[in-house]
């Protein structure tokens, strides 16, 4: 069991897309203390007395410009503290752009914005920087900080020349750095720029660089232990309002309610709050939880043969892949150990018509889809969140059996678009083209081949699968005991033909420009700007399986993927996966019957073409990659999405449970090189000690809004992870609101032989999450929007016209029935 956390930090947090990682940072570093995070728009009535329940504060980084309310909110206040409520204060970046600007600073623009960059920065040898001569900082800013209207100078003593209430502790120099000799003169940046001040007789310290970046050094982090012991110190001697008992509350912080409900519950009963978990979302909120239709736990009938000289594509062709709704995750074009090392061929297109599940945004409603006939299901009873229901679906459709070694039995297999992703981080997008913004299909029977064993293993989870498995064999083997293989029909280039619409250029420019623009000003670090192109087709194919061979002949890649499922055809070559998470496995720990899964997340940013030449030149050698791939502008992206991605985790498995096993390293494929990090995450899905808590009765008529739920918990469990208490806005009013009755499925087809009616659930929340959660809580793809994501995926609506992305920028992926997933970025 942990040890108590004896001391509460108040995180107040700018919609950045690494404060989780600085939260884990103050909760791994610092002994004992416990981090609660709020929004600095919250609506906190009597804020100076709700700050008595804090030993600190920290001032997180985030978008924007100090001087706007909008961008800092709560922070300001902050600084008019009356010396009674005085609190110690550190600010971090645009906490720190605060603090400046509230003590007679200015921030003004950096003519070379720095994002991701890694600088040397220049201490004294005092205060926080206490036996710190120099260390390695990321820096994530656009404008900077000077303590006077005009540039100020370092003088003989080594620190600059300090405005009335504050002084400084750290700058960047550029002496101390390397600078690009290929900018004028007159756009470089400042020879030296403020890195930290701390005021003369309040307890208020600021960074402008980011300690918990991956790329920040030891020494960086010492400097936040070195604060957090100064101002246990003037708490001691200096502090006038002490700070309130431990946390008793018995309320269960929850993102459904709104946020005035949120204020006025911390102080219901008495100004305290109960500490929860990490970010995830409800099983079993209320109304239709959809269960199979057995008791018992499917079994997996499965035959495992080898593979010989069978392709993945000859296994389509004699599962008549090529004609009807078919679903294929491919990996045969090319493997790697670590990826690329299964493929899986659904079996959709069957007399037995597979449960399809479509969902627009906006609906909030998720239609379950068996031939000819729909049900609809009110999203209402799960939080509003389609999420949420996909969670519960697989929960009530585990099957077991299997091989363990296989990462598929059979599942959900979809795409989800840009759009839905979208609305997880609270953005409101028009439905577009009538075009499903989720579409999965449930496979009930499937093929895996698994390319390192060269192993065949046809499966069935169906109530009577064995026949299939049988039947289904007995093709595979006959096909490679004729010693040929099918030979799929690719087609030339010249075949396809088509005409290619590309965006206007100087249209195109301006939306460039634009981009950097947001980027100058401080309103994204980065932005991953997207149009659109068409092909008008002149040959016609009866479907769009020889355009798919004739991709994955031009683009081989490890996350390939044919879908048609409805009205979606969707074709990718990708490299890159998103994420993915193994199933639950039972640990020996003190905790008997925990589980455990691991989530992994394979950014990309950074890519040279092995044939940047020309198709006569000479291959780019691997040399030359890691060449052009180690300037900083390549490795600043990666490390912004890395960074991201790790903030992203974080908020659902907890502090100190991140890490990162392989940090920007250059992976060969078969046209490119590619930039590559890998992020882990340990879960926690299951433990025996985990309560069910039920909402408040006197919040339980609220109306719910919020596709995602915060987990109440005790800060010693076991399954919270981070003791955060997260409170987050609701997402926009369109989603709708949750009803009287919610036993409410709408028909929309005879009932016979049309998908069940899921039976009614209890109104419950518990601490069990799953790496659905963990889909959830990191849509979009960060590697496709910037950061900070929020803000960022804002701008780029605007800047491109509210044009939808569609399945580009989205994911595609599978949900297996033992309880692991995997999704690629659809990006090619």
């Amino acid at each position: 069991m942990s040890a108590p956390r004896e001391h509460r930090i108040l995180f107040i947090d700018a919609y950045d897309s690494f404060s989780n990682n600085i939260i884990s940072l103050l909760e791994t570093r610092l002994p004992g203390v416990q981090v609660t995070s709020i929004k600095i728009d919250e609506q906190i009535p009597h804020f100076s007395t709700f700050l008595h329940d804090f030993h600190a504060v920290v001032a997180g980084p985030g978008p924007g410009h100090p001087a706007n309310s909008e961008d800092v909110g709560l922070m300001s206040k902050l600084w008019q503290l009356s010396d009674h409520d005085m609190i110690p204060v550190l600010g971090i970046c645009l906490g720190f752009q605060s603090l400046v600007t509230a003590f007679g600073g200015t921030v003004v623009p950096l003519p070379q914005p720095r994002h991701g960059i890694v600088r040397t920065m220049i201490c004294r040898d005092a205060s926080i920087f206490k036996g710190i001569d120099t260390a390695n900082t990321v820096q994530y800013h656009s404008l900077h900080a000077i303590l006077r209207s005009s540039e100020t100078t370092l003088s003989t003593q080594g620190s600059f020349d300090a405005c009335d209430h504050l002084e400084t502790l750290a700058w960047d120099t550029r002496d101390a750095n390397q600078y690009s000799d290929h900018i004028p003169a007159h756009e470089q940046n400042p020879d030296y720029i403020l890195m930290a001040v701390k005021h003369k007789t309040k307890p208020f310290y600021g960074v402008q660089f980011h300690p918990e970046s991956i790329c920040s050094d030891e020494l960086s982090q010492r400097i936040v232990e070195n604060w957090w012991s100064e101002i246990q110190r003037w708490n001691k001697i200096g502090r006038q309002c002490q700070v309130n008992g431990t946390f008793q509350s018995t309320v269960a912080r929850s993102r459904a309610f709104p946020k005035e409900l949120e204020a006025l519950a911390k102080f219901a009963a008495n100004p305290e709050i109960s500490p929860a978990a990490s970010k995830g979302l409800s099983e079993t909120s209320a109304s239709f939880i959809p269960s199979s239709t057995s008791n018992s736990v499917p079994q997996v009938a499965s035959q495992v043969l080898p593979l010989d000289g069978l392709t993945v594509t000859s296994i389509c062709e004699i599962m008549n892949v090529s004609h009807g709704e078919a679903v294929v995750l491919d990996s045969e074009p090319h493997q790697r150990p670590e990826i690329g090392t299964f493929s899986i061929i659904g079996n959709v297109c069957g007399p037995k018509r597979p449960l399809r599940m479509a969902y627009h945004v906006n609906s909030n409603k998720i239609d379950l889809i068996r031939g000819q006939y729909t049900t609809s299901v009110d999203l209402a009873g799960y939080d509003n969140d389609v999420f949420c229901y996909l969670k519960t679906f697989m929960k009530d459709h585990k099957a077991e059996g299997g091989n363990p070694g296989i990462p598929f039995w059979g599942g959900l297999v979809g795409n989800i678009s840009y759009e839905a992703c979208l609305e997880t981080i609270g953005i409101r997008t028009p439905s577009h083209d009538g075009q499903s913004d989720m579409n999965f299909v449930f496979v009930e029977e499937s093929v895996v081949v698994d390319h390192q064993r060269r192993q065949v293993h046809v499966q069935s989870i169906a109530s009577e699968g064995r026949k299939w498995v049988k039947e289904t064999s007995s093709k595979i083997v006959s096909l490679a005991a004729t010693s040929r293989e099918i030979r799929s029909c690719v087609p030339h280039a010249h075949q396809l033909g088509g005409v290619i619409t590309y965006p206007e250029a100087s249209s195109y420019a301006t939306k460039v420009r634009e981009c950097q623009k947001h980027i100058r000003n401080g309103d994204s670090y980065e932005l991953c700007l997207t149009t659109r192109a068409t092909i008008q087709k002149v040959h016609h194919f009866s479907t769009a399986w020889p355009l798919y061979l004739q991709l994955r002949s031009l683009n081989p890649a490890p996350f390939s993927a044919y879908l048609r499922i409805g009205r979606l055809t969707l074709l990718s070559t990708s490299p890159e996966r998103f994420m993915s998470w193994t199933r639950p496995s039972t640990y020996a720990t003190t905790f008997e019957g925990e589980a455990r899964s691991i989530v992994q997340f394979r950014p990309i940013k950074g890519t040279v073409h092995r044939y940047a030449n020309g198709p006569n030149a000479p291959a780019i050698t691997l040399a030359q990659a890691k060449a052009l791939l180690s300037i900083p502008k390549e490795r600043a992206e990666n490390l912004m999405i890395v960074d991201l991605i790790r903030h992203d985790l974080h908020g659902v498995v907890g502090s100190g449970n991140v890490c990162v096993p392989k940090l920007m390293t250059v992976e060969e494929y078969a046209t490119l090189y590619q930039l590559v990090t890998v992020v882990e995450g340990t879960l926690i899905t299951r433990s025996p000690t985990a309560t069910t808590l039920s909402t408040p009765p006197s919040l339980t008529n609220s109306s719910r809004t919020s596709p995602s739920i915060s987990r109440p918990s005790t800060p010693n469990s076991p399954t919270s992870g981070a003791a955060i208490t997260t409170i987050t806005h609701p997402t926009p009013t369109h989603l709708h609101q949750q009803h009287n009755n919610h036993n409410q499925a709408t028909t929309h087809a005879p009932p016979t032989n049309a998908p069940p009616p899921p039976p009614t659930a209890t109104n419950t929340t518990t601490t069990t999450k799953t790496g659905i959660d963990v889909l959830a809580a990191s849509l979009p793809p960060g590697s496709m929007t910037g950061a900070p994501k929020r803000r960022s995926c804002a701008l780029l609506r605007t800047i491109e016209d509210s044009q939808p992305r569609g399945v580009y920028s989205g994911v595609v992926g599978y949900m297996d029935v033992g309880g692991g997933g995997d999704f690629s970025v659809v990006i090619r």
